[in-house]
């Protein structure tokens, strides 16, 4: 389903937006929601960033023998013993 949205641009702008719709031979909404695409793939790539960072951080802690590590089978024993 698609929501519409109402935007206010610059003149210049929206004159930019429209030319390069008339260029590419189709809509004002097809060029703008094409670069809110290309925006939001942005955004994803940033949560991306930010999970290394997060990794990298608990992988530095791990080195640094701050971040306590538990042998899988003793994990797998835990699990198997909770009530179900």
């Amino acid at each position: 389903m698609a929501t519409k949205l109402t935007v206010a641009l610059p003149e210049e702008l929206s004159r930019r937006a429209k030319a390069r719709a008339a260029l590419e031979g189709t809509t004002l909404s097809a060029v703008i929601r094409s670069h809110l695409e290309e925006f939001a793939a942005g955004l994803d790539l940033l949560e991306e960033a930010e999970d290394l960072r997060v990794v990298r951080e608990i992988e530095a802690r791990i080195e640094r023998g701050e971040e306590p590590l538990r042998d899988w089978e003793d994990v797998k024993a835990e699990l198997d013993d909770l009530p179900r």
